[in-house]
């Protein structure tokens, strides 16, 4: 039985290419993969839906154009293993010549602004679900909502993965960054 699922959503006329052959050159290999297709328009739609499929005891989010590592998943994993105090272990990333999250887990810092990538190994009993009426920031909503349930994170130390510099997946989305962070500010009553 695999310890890991990786869940993919798929964006509407997509490929998850990239990220299945990066998954292929993984060291660690007990893990399964669920691509979701995005049939809404709505990605925290397809992750809860992938979630579905999930069965393992340890669930990894991950989109459809990410380069992981060689060894992400088992520094991510490893990570875990070594901090069991921790729901959930998350890397820093490259895009482009910069280097995102890489900053040790601080609750504080959380409640401020966020610093932890979709991309993490995360406990599926400890996993409450992407909020689907959220149009951006669905990341920080749920780590703010996992701290609110006394579930923290851990930093594996190191980048895990690269992603090009293109449009996110929410490029086309009406709110603007500001009203999005003003929502979950207001949801988490920060």
């Amino acid at each position: 039985m695999n310890e890991l699922t990786v869940v993919i959503p798929l964006r509407n006329g997509g490929s998850a290419d990239v990220t299945l052959r990066s998954l292929e050159r993984q060291t660690f290999r007990s893990f399964g993969t669920v691509v979701s297709p995005d049939k809404r328009g709505n990605a925290n739609w397809a992750r809860n839906r992938g979630f579905e499929f999930c069965g393992t005891p340890f669930v990894l989010f991950s989109d459809d154009d990410i380069q992981w590592e060689p060894d992400a998943l088992q520094v991510l994993m490893d990570t875990l293993t070594h901090h069991p105090e921790a729901s959930y272990s998350y890397g820093a990333y490259r895009c482009g010549k910069r280097v995102n999250s890489g900053q040790e887990f601080n609750a504080q810092e959380l409640r401020k602004k966020n610093y932890i990538s979709t991309m993490a190994v995360i406990k599926s009993e400890h996993f409450p679900g992407f909020d689907e009426s959220l149009q951006r920031l669905q990341d920080w909503d749920l780590w703010l909502t996992m701290l609110e349930q006394g579930h923290v994170g851990v930093f594996c130390g190191r980048t895990v993965f690269t992603t090009a510099v293109k449009p996110g997946i929410t490029h086309n989305c009406k709110l603007s960054w500001h009203e999005a962070e003003r929502i979950v500010r207001e949801k988490h009553k920060l």
